[in-house]
C-alpha cells in the first residue's frame, strides 16, 4: 500500500512538474509592427510562434528584451490569425513606454500562457462587456464564435476603436451578433439590460475592462438575478 501511495505521489509531482515546465516555458517572439493609433493607445503586432494554441481572451506575461521586467498583456488576436497583436495604453509606466518604443525585427519573450474567460463548446448565448482596452480580451472570443452562437457585444469604446470597423463588418453578415458601443456605464446597463430580459440566466456573461467597470457590471448583473457561476471576469488593472 505504501509503495502505491509513493507511486501515485509521484506521477502527481511529476505532472505538476511537466505543467510547470510548459507554462513557464519562454518563446521569443518577433516585432512586426508597432502602431500609434491615438494619443497613448497603441496595436503591437507580434510574429505568432508556430504550433502554438490559446484560448481567445487569454493573456500571458511578456517580458522586454534585456530585462528582467514584465507586465501580463491579453492576447487580442485569435490561434488562427497569422499574428499576435497587443493593444495598451502607455500610461506613463516605463514598461509600456519600452514596449511601445520597440521596432521591427526586436524581441519579446512570451511566457506564462492563460486564461479566466473560459467559454463552453455549446451553443448556449454570451453576452459580452467590455471597457477601454478591455475589447482586447472581447475581440477573439467574437471573432471565434461569430455566425456559431448568439453573441451581444456593448463596448463602452472611451476612444477606443480600433476593432470598431472589423465588428460592424461581422455584424453585417453574422445576424447572430450584436455589437453597440456606448457612451457611458448607464448606457451600457442599458444595453445590457435588454440582453438579460432576453437570454436570462441561458447565456453566459463575459466582462473585460476597468476594475470600476468590472465590478459595477457584477453588480449590475447579481441585482437583475444573474448568479455569479455565469459571470467571468478579466479586470485590466493598469487602468484603474
Amino acid at each position: 500500500m505504501l509503495i502505491l501511495i509513493l507511486s501515485i505521489l509521484a506521477v502527481g509531482l511529476f505532472a505538476c512538474w511537466g505543467v510547470y515546465a510548459y507554462l513557464d516555458r519562454s518563446l521569443d517572439l518577433s516585432v512586426k509592427s508597432v502602431e500609434n493609433l491615438i494619443d497613448d493607445l497603441f496595436l503591437i503586432h507580434l510574429t505568432k510562434p508556430e504550433n502554438l494554441v490559446w484560448d481567445p481572451g487569454s493573456y500571458a506575461k511578456f517580458t522586454l528584451p534585456d530585462s528582467k521586467e514584465s507586465r501580463w498583456l491579453t492576447i487580442a488576436s485569435t490561434p488562427d490569425e497569422n499574428e499576435m497583436l497587443i493593444l495598451t495604453h502607455t500610461s506613463g509606466s516605463a514598461f509600456k513606454k519600452a514596449l511601445t518604443s520597440l521596432h521591427k525585427g526586436e524581441k519579446i519573450q512570451m511566457s506564462w500562457l492563460s486564461s479566466t474567460l473560459k467559454v463552453k463548446e455549446d451553443a448556449s448565448p454570451l453576452v459580452c462587456f467590455s471597457s477601454d482596452v478591455g475589447i482586447a480580451a472581447i475581440r477573439p472570443i467574437i471573432t471565434e464564435w461569430a455566425g456559431k452562437r448568439e453573441l451581444v457585444l456593448s463596448h463602452l469604446d472611451k476612444g477606443v476603436l480600433v476593432f470598431d470597423g472589423e465588428l460592424a463588418e461581422l455584424v453585417a453578415n453574422q445576424e447572430l451578433l450584436t455589437y453597440q458601443t456606448s457612451a457611458s456605464f448607464s448606457q451600457s446597463q442599458e444595453q445590457l439590460a435588454q440582453a438579460i430580459d432576453h437570454y436570462g440566466t441561458q447565456a453566459t456573461y463575459l466582462l473585460a475592462g476597468q476594475p470600476d467597470d468590472v465590478e459595477g457590471l457584477k453588480v449590475f448583473l447579481s441585482a437583475k438575478g444573474i448568479d455569479s457561476s455565469r459571470i467571468q471576469v478579466e479586470m485590466f488593472r493598469g487602468l484603474s
